[in-house]
This record gives structure tokens, C-alpha cells and sequence, in this order.
């Protein structure tokens, strides 16, 4: 470890709930002691608060907890677990020598520990980018999609002016609409991912009913689609900790998809508590999921072709991966898969605030 990253972290100021896992850590040791002490003497004491120091120093942050706890349990076993009980002895043969080893596997393991954290920030950050990656390859593919067949479009009603009925006129500016439409569905896409990015994956939460999260992902899907949506909502009350905003966007942008690509004429969701989760199900009676894309459904980068003209429509994958990255700062995953029907079907969970939701459906 560099000297730098040694300084910072000997720096390191402990928190309220690293102080209480020291004390915790300290108590549950002295416990255990006195018991050993009465079963079979205090042949194993000093292992016992070796792994009190061992727990501190993987839990805590920093080395000052982990040092404390070595001074603190050398001091326990001389003054305590020791005879004479109840009296400091320094001159105790090996007194030296244990506490060195304390001391060094506090240090040890908050090093390790330390290193494991910043190889999960730098993980969670390479993951990130290439997420930004992925979606940016895409974006920069699609793109040209909507955008020439908007052009094409406006180009043909000023080269031909005129000459078009209403209803060719008509057909032409609904194309116009219908790629300024998938620009702005890409743009609130990336316009998410901008600010999960930013947040770094620390977004405020607050405790949402997600029933209602789902009936407002509902009125906003109608505004711009006729199909019609089913829902199965448990009675009691599920409440889930959560950017609502964001979730809502999870749910519309998985029944547009529906829609768009899977030409799905109805739509299914349903909600239900598992022990601590909250699942969300949508699905839906269109033409399911292909195999060869389900590996790399929430990937960002794959393409969605009509087969039936040969069109390629705007990438699916963009909103899903945003939907992905959305759930994942959630604390929570998310599946697809095919009905036995043949129809899409998408799976997230949610943590759930366990105690208010326990306390609000016992009112």
C-alpha cells in the first residue's frame, strides 16, 4: 500500500457506528472470556480477543479502532483473564509479544480490508463506464435511425410541394413525429444515466407505497399509449425505499418495450411481498424475448430488427440498460424472460422497509 493511502487511513477519524462495533466487538469477547474461564480456564482467551480485533478492524474504518481494540484487549486479558485476576502485571512472560501480534492483525486486516474497498469503488466504476460505454456505442448507432428518416421525410415535402395529398402529407409528418418521439425517448434515457452517473450510485431514497409507484407509471404510460394494463396489487401496503421517479421510469420504459418491440396488445403487472422484497412482474402477450438476445438484454448494445419488414427499429437495449442501472443503485436485480404463453416477462425486486410496513398494515 502506498505511503500516502497509509497516512489517510492512520488519519481516519472513526464514526458512530464504528465506535459501537468496537465496543460490541469488546463486550461479546469479555463475555465470552469470563464463560471460557469458567469451563476451561483461560487457556483460549487471548484468541478470543484476537478475533474481537479481527472483527473491528474488517468492520470499522481506518486503523484507530482496530488499535484501540488491541490495546484495550491486551489490557482486558492482562488485567482480568489473567492471574492474578484483577491486577496489572506487565511482567507477564510473552506480554510483549502478544500484544505486538494484536496489534499487527489489526493492521493487518484493516489493510486488506481498506485494499478490498477501493478495489470495489474502482469495480463499481469501471462498471459504470463501460455501462456510459455501452450505451454511448448504441445511441451513436440508433441514432441515425430516427434522424434520417426525419430528414427524409422533411426533405420530401419541401422537394415536392404541392404536389402531395393530404393523406401523403399526413403520412409524412406522423414519420417526422415518430422519430422526434424515439429522439426524445433516447434523450430521457441518457438524460438518467447522466444522473445516476453523477450521484455515483448514491441516490436519495424515501419510503414510496409501490402500488402507488405503479399507478403512476400507468397514468404516465397512458398518455401516449392505448393498450390496456392489467395489474394484480396486493391489499396490504408494501412500502419500498426509493427515487420514485426512477422506478416509474423502470416500469414505463419496460411496457414500451412491450409495445414497440414485442407488439404487445396487453400488458400484466403484478406485485407481491417476498420476506424483505418487493417483486414487481410485467409481462405481456407479444412475441416474447429470442434467445440469442436475452444474454445481452440489459447490456446496451444489441439491435432490434422487425422481421416481418426488415426494418431496424431504435435499440431496445438502451432502455433496458438504463432500467438495469436504475435497480442496481436500488440495491436490487432485475431478470427477463419468456412466458410459457410466449409473451415477454420482466422481474425486479426491491428491498423493502420492513418495520413501517410491518407497523402501517397492523393499523
Amino acid at each position: 500500500m502506498p505511503m500516502s493511502r497509509l497516512k489517510k487511513n492512520l488519519l481516519v477519524l472513526p464514526t458512530l457506528k464504528d465506535i459501537v462495533i468496537t465496543l460490541a466487538a469488546l463486550a461479546a469477547a469479555g463475555i465470552i472470556g469470563l464463560l471460557l474461564i469458567k469451563i476451561n480456564g483461560d487457556s483460549y482467551i487471548q484468541l478470543v480477543f484476537v478475533l474481537g480485533v479481527a472483527i473491528v478492524s474488517r468492520f470499522t474504518n481506518g486503523y484507530f479502532c482496530g488499535f484501540i481494540a488491541s490495546l484495550a484487549g491486551m489490557l482486558a486479558v492482562n488485567y482480568a483473564f489473567t492471574y492474578p485476576y484483577f491486577k496489572l502485571d506487565f511482567s507477564l512472560a510473552g506480554y510483549p509479544i502478544s500484544f505486538a501480534v494484536m496489534l499487527a492483525v489489526s493492521v493487518i486486516i484493516g489493510m486488506t480490508t481498506t485494499r478490498l474497498k477501493d478495489q470495489g469503488k474502482l469495480q463499481a466504476e469501471m462498471d459504470r463506464e463501460k455501462m456510459s460505454a455501452n450505451i454511448l456505442r448504441a445511441v451513436s448507432h440508433d441514432i441515425r435511425t430516427p434522424l434520417t428518416a426525419i430528414s427524409g421525410a422533411a426533405q420530401g415535402i419541401i422537394e415536392n410541394r404541392g404536389k402531395f395529398d393530404e393523406d401523403q402529407l399526413m403520412s409524412l409528418v406522423c414519420d417526422i413525429k415518430e422519430g422526434a418521439d424515439r429522439l426524445l425517448k433516447m434523450t430521457e434515457n441518457i438524460l438518467t444515466i447522466t444522473r445516476i452517473k453523477e450521484q455515483t450510485g448514491d441516490i436519495k431514497k424515501t419510503p414510496e407505497a409501490a402500488e402507488e409507484v405503479i399507478s403512476e407509471a400507468i397514468r404516465e404510460f397512458r398518455k401516449t399509449r392505448t393498450t390496456p394494463v392489467e395489474t394484480d396489487i396486493p391489499r396490504e401496503l408494501i412500502l419500498v425505499p426509493m427515487d420514485h421517479m426512477l422506478i416509474e421510469h423502470v416500469i414505463v420504459n419496460i411496457m414500451e418495450n412491450s409495445v414497440i418491440h414485442g407488439g404487445a396488445t396487453i400488458i400484466y403487472i403484478s406485485l407481491e411481498r417476498k420476506k424483505d422484497k418487493a417483486v414487481f412482474r410485467i409481462s405481456d402477450n407479444g412475441t416474447g424475448i429470442s434467445e440469442e438476445m436475452l444474454d445481452k438484454i440489459f447490456t446496451g448494445y444489441f439491435v432490434h430488427a422487425d422481421k416481418k419488414n426488415g426494418d431496424t427499429k431504435m435499440n431496445m437495449g438502451i432502455g433496458l440498460s438504463v432500467c438495469s442501472a436504475i435497480i442496481s443503485v436500488h440495491n436490487g436485480t432485475i431478470t427477463a424472460g419468456n412466458t410459457p404463453e410466449g409473451g415477454a416477462v420482466f422481474t425486479f425486486t426491491l428491498p423493502i422497509d420492513v418495520k413501517a410496513t410491518d407497523e402501517l398494515n397492523s393499523l
